[in-house]
């Protein structure tokens, strides 16, 4: 080898030495950069020289690459679990959110409300005739009324907290889509189809990993470089184009309906991990059941409590009366849409008694009625002509509700519904409202605790309706499941101290996959100062090595230049 070919040896070295130093430093700059990935010179020797017959000898080191240290595959786990995580997250969130509002286990829990609701009528059962009783019973219902509409109002606060949350949402996530696509155009027009640009593509994975906190994805990388986002078989990013998500609103039969969908054409998203599929999943599987539970909970409360009370008879009777319950269509029948009644009314009847306040004279009258059939125009017809009771004219108030009026020095009762109407129109009840969102103690009977409905058969001092209602607590109802009203609410609260535990067990073991797959790829990606200290050393040594036997050859050059 000449002299010449030793200096290039040396100079291999020493540019091969400076190269790896400036590695070790960047490595050691960003050591606590997140998202940054630890760079590693890779070195090769130079093509050997022949010097004689099976004889050869190297010509110094060169740089092979400078590679990004990455496990593609680990990556893809490490957002799957993110995405996992978050979901769990939104979970815990919003079920102990559920869970808070019921506040069960305390004494002011709608359980411990409901029994003593039903308790006071027991109280009303052992004293009919006391006021101070009656209005203990009337106090006892305002506060399960109130307690029913509060919760209702809270889940409703929770379901727009949801909906502004996947408000912002959608818009991180488009964020970081646009992020994603331009990152890509760079990273192509950089690189060229050579080499890596490392810088660019740590940022581009800590967007994608950012990303997979609110959803779900899958990446694709391209052989120019680019990636390909798609959630699921869809693609949201295709190359520099980000075709962008939309959390679309849309009322359905009067019910609010929340998707996900590509935002460039529609195409609807399969979202179930992340921020926005926790959102989602919590709006459809825990506050929009929520809030049905505690609607037909509430629902059956005021029926049967009112199908019972607007057959029995209070201390006075009604000189007039207009039902709560207004129909919007007079003349069609009862049980349409069109007369938008909040419950059933069967084939049946009721019983008007009219008596005179003076003598005591009572006659009774059977009122005919058939939702299906019948409608209020019909039931109006009945009371004044077709039965034609008499001393009582029926007719229909502003807006739609049945008005009963009775003459002169009489009054009306009512008993034996077999129809329901009575409790369906909301004439002499005891809950008005038609579930948790209006439900309230008839002011009626707030006003005047004498119209209270204890006792049946027009006896004083009867206690068979509070009785009645007092039962009413561990009856089980078709209309929930063959379950009373203790055990259709204890049987929801149980369901979701359930889900709630099994949430925060869920995020524990998210949280845990999610650092053991963080610790692994550390072990490939991550910075150890250590290591990158003696890196440093080894390669201070080299280029002064290097520099040494620069040294060496030039002074072998002086020292022939000097013979010469």
């Amino acid at each position: 080898m000449s002299l010449n070919g030793a200096l290039q040896v040396g100079r291999s070295a020493m540019q091969v030495s400076q190269t790896a130093l400036q590695v070790a430093g960047d490595n050691m700059a960003n050591a606590a950069t997140p998202g940054f990935h630890r760079r590693t010179a890779h070195l090769s020797p130079n093509n050997s020289q022949q010097i004689a017959p099976g004889q050869f000898i190297g010509q110094g080191v060169k740089l092979l690459t400078i590679r990004r240290e990455i496990d593609t595959a680990m990556q893809a786990r490490f957002r799957d679990a993110l995405s996992r995580e978050n979901s769990s997250l939104m979970d815990q969130r919003f079920l102990s959110s559920i869970e808070a509002i019921q506040n069960e286990l305390t004494d002011n829990d709608l359980s411990t409300l409901l029994s003593n609701f039903f308790n006071s009528f027991s109280e009303l059962a052992n004293n009919p005739q006391d006021n101070a009783v009656r209005g203990v019973t009337i106090q006892e219902g305002i506060s399960l009324a109130n307690r029913l509409s509060s919760m209702r109002t809270d889940y409703l606060r929770i379901q727009d907290e949801i909906t502004r949350a996947l408000g912002g949402a959608e818009e991180a996530a488009n964020d970081l889509l646009s992020q994603i696509a331009s990152l890509n155009q760079q990273i192509t027009s950089t690189e060229a189809g050579a080499g890596e640009i490392s810088s660019l593509r740590d940022h581009r994975d800590q967007m994608l990993n950012d990303l997979a906190t609110y959803m779900d994805i899958t990446v694709y990388e391209q052989p120019n470089g680019n990636v390909d986002v798609h959630v699921n078989s869809v693609p949201i990013v295709l190359g520099g184009d980000s075709r962008g998500v939309e959390v679309r609103k849309e009322t359905v039969g009067g019910e609010l309906k929340v998707s996900v969908r590509v935002k460039d054409d529609g195409e609807q998203l399969d979202v179930r991990d992340g921020k926005i599929g926790g959102l989602m999943r919590q709006k459809k599987e825990t506050v929009d059941p929520a809030i049905q539970v505690i609607d037909d909970f509430a629902a059956q409360l005021i029926f049967q409590v009112n199908r019972l009370h607007s057959q029995g008879q209070g201390k006075q009777g009604f000189t007039s009366l207009t039902a709560s319950n207004p129909v919007m269509d007079p003349a069609d029948t009862l049980n349409s849409t069109a007369a938008d009644l909040p419950f059933k009314i069967e084939n049946g009847s009721f019983f008007i008694h009219v008596t005179h306040q003076d003598t005591g004279v009572r006659t009774t009258h059977e009122i005919k009625v058939d939702g299906n059939v019948d409608s209020l125009n019909d039931l109006v017809d009945k009371i004044n002509n077709i039965v034609g009771v008499p001393n009582v004219t029926a007719g229909i108030g502003i807006g739609g509700p049945l008005t009963l009026d009775a003459a002169a020095g009489f009054e009306i009762s009512f008993s034996d519904d077999t129809s329901g109407a009575l409790a369906a129109l909301g004439l002499n009840t005891f809950f008005t409202g038609s579930n948790a969102s209006d439900i309230n103690v008839n002011q009626l009977v707030q006003d005047n605790p004498s119209m209270l409905a204890a006792g049946t058969g027009h006896i004083s001092g009867s206690n068979e309706t509070a009785n009645a209602i007092a039962e009413l607590q561990d009856t089980p109802f078709s209309e929930l499941g063959g379950k009373s009203l203790r055990e259709f609410w204890q049987g929801s609260v149980t369901s979701l101290a359930t889900r709630t535990s099994a949430a925060n067990s869920a995020v524990d073991s998210s949280r845990v996959v999610r650092e053991g797959l963080n610790a692994q790829i550390q072990a490939v990606s991550g910075v150890s100062l250590d290591e990158e200290s003696i890196n440093l050393l080894t390669f201070q040594r080299q280029f002064q090595a290097a520099a040494r036997y620069i040294n060496v050859i030039d002074e072998m050059l002086q020292t022939l230049i000097s013979i010469a």
